[in-house]
């Protein structure tokens, strides 16, 4: 007797959930087999259906379960319709790790040898199972005196199991707050702002010298063009410009027709021999990489994080507010200084010099690099011409001393520019011709830019600057990952802490 066929559902599952695998055996009627399923420690599923339930006797059926206690269902028989079916129940738990129905044939039975390699015995693909995941949002910022919020983590199943999670979306409002010194803000954050850093391992040999952009790595799985690249030493090697699998054959290679060859390595399971994912990745830096060196990529946005493991998010209405810093004067204020029972927050104007005659233009060249001048500040002066208008910063190229703004200006060659950082608000503020700014703090005095007239314990608000804030917005989880991972908002992006 012959069984022609067995159907097996293989698709792969997540660990957090039970899944109902069913299988069909198919062949002549009274064929006799044997089923066992084992895992990939060996260990036996316990089959509850061979337990004879005896309730007076308080004998239940088993939940379904793995062991290294040998189980089985043995002399199984194909009825009359050629057709035997049954269902193995797969528990949850037990993180990354696979099963395999094995078929033996029983008494007077084989199988089908076109279809089988085997006549006595028929082994299935693995069936994969893989542990839940958890996407970790967070904020870092380099300086010490920002006390970050707490994490925020998704966490659900990973996404090589074969039923997909749905987004998950969440309202965020991260407040933070700074121990010392005063923050602004250089822009509102965006998709790219969030990022990850991977470590990956340069080749252990070497077929070239002297310094290259091609930079060979025993294992390119996971970066994507765009990625910034740093060595051991943390010193930048630029971007990934391109990624190409295998090294090149330098010695059968020309300029028109570089030959890259794929090294191969044995799989997980010992049995076979496929491509590995050694390959080479070219920098916008050239470099003169050594031999099993640490390199060091950071990903920026969602796009970085699907090519590293899937991971797939998006933010919506994303922003950064600074809440106002609320002082009380503690002595009347007859003058341009205010006397403040707290300056803490409050941060002064910011100057730079002109490089060179402009005539209607809204950029400016400086002399200065460009350290606190950020989106949406004012311009309030210029010691040289006629400033138009309270003009606002609407870019700034920190690497050229560029700073664009939002109407043209004549400017003057070393002519000084004031920006403002903290503008004062409150009843019975004086203006000059717009709202005053601050001009220089003295521990808690702080000089404005016109006189006031204000009476002692009187309420003042500073805003622009501040020691607190939050970021608020929508943050949606589109799917998870192979993996793990944390995603930084990069906080220096768009907070200056000074």
């Amino acid at each position: 007797m012959i069984i022609n066929a067995v159907n097996i559902n293989t698709s792969s599952k997540a660990s957090n959930v039970a899944v109902s695998k069913t299988y069909q055996v198919i062949g002549d009627p009274g064929c006799i087999f044997h089923i066992i399923v084992q895992d990939n420690s060996g260990n036996y599923y316990n089959f509850p259906e061979n337990t004879i339930v005896d309730l007076e006797q308080g004998v239940f059926q088993p939940a379904p379960a793995f062991s290294s206690t040998p189980a089985g269902l043995f002399n199984r028989q194909i009825s009359s319709n050629g057709v035997y079916n049954g269902i193995i129940n797969l528990p949850v738990g037990g993180g990354d790790k696979n099963f395999r129905f094995i078929l033996t044939a029983g008494n007077d039975t084989s199988f089908d040898e076109e279809s089988f390699s085997n006549k006595n015995v028929f082994i299935s693909e693995k069936i994969n199972q893989y542990a839940g995941t958890a996407v970790t949002f967070s904020i870092t910022h380099s300086s010490s005196a920002v006390v970050e919020p707490s994490s925020i983590v998704f966490k659900g199943g990973s996404s090589k199991a074969a039923v997909k999670a749905t987004s998950v979306k969440r309202i965020i409002n991260w407040p933070f707050t700074l121990s010392s010194g005063a923050a602004t803000i250089l822009r509102q954050p965006n998709l790219s702002d969030f990022e990850f850093t991977i470590t990956k391992t340069t080749r252990d040999i070497r077929t070239t010298t002297g310094s290259t952009t091609f930079v060979e790595l025993s294992d390119v799985a996971g970066l994507s063009k765009g990625m910034d690249v740093k060595d051991a030493e943390d010193q930048s090697l630029g971007q990934i410009t391109n990624i190409i699998l295998g090294f090149k054959d330098y010695e059968n290679s020309t300029d028109s027709n570089p030959i890259y060859k794929i090294p191969v390595k044995i799989n997980e399971d010992g049995d076979e021999v496929v491509s590995s994912t050694a390959g080479t990745v070219v920098v916008s830096t050239s470099t003169n990489w050594g031999t099993s060196g640490q390199l060091t990529f950071t990903g920026k946005g969602s796009i970085a994080s699907e090519a590293f493991n899937s991971t797939s998010f998006s933010i919506k209405n994303f922003k950064i507010e600074l809440d106002d810093v609320v002082t009380k004067t503690t002595s009347a204020v007859p003058d341009a200084v205010i006397h403040c029972d707290s300056a803490n927050g409050i941060k002064a104007q910011a100057q730079y010099t002109v490089n060179g005659n402009r005539t209607l233009q809204s950029t400016v060249k400086v002399d200065e690099a460009i350290t606190d001048v950020c989106i949406g500040q004012r311009l309030q002066a210029m010691s040289s011409g006629t400033l138009v208008g309270i003009p606002t910063v609407i870019a700034v190229d920190t690497e050229n001393k560029l700073i664009t703004l939002s109407s043209t200006q004549t400017f003057v060659n070393d002519a000084v520019l004031t920006f403002s950082n903290s503008i004062v608000k409150g009843i019975g503020i004086k203006n000059a011709t717009t709202d005053p700014y601050v001009v220089s703090i003295s521990t808690n005095d702080v000089t404005v830019n016109a006189s006031q007239d204000i009476e002692a314990g009187a309420f003042v608000n500073f805003i622009g600057s501040s020691r607190s804030g939050k970021i608020s917005g929508e943050l949606e989880l589109l799917e998870y990952g192979d993996a793990s991972i944390t995603l930084d908002l990069n906080f220096d992006n768009i907070l200056k802490v000074v």
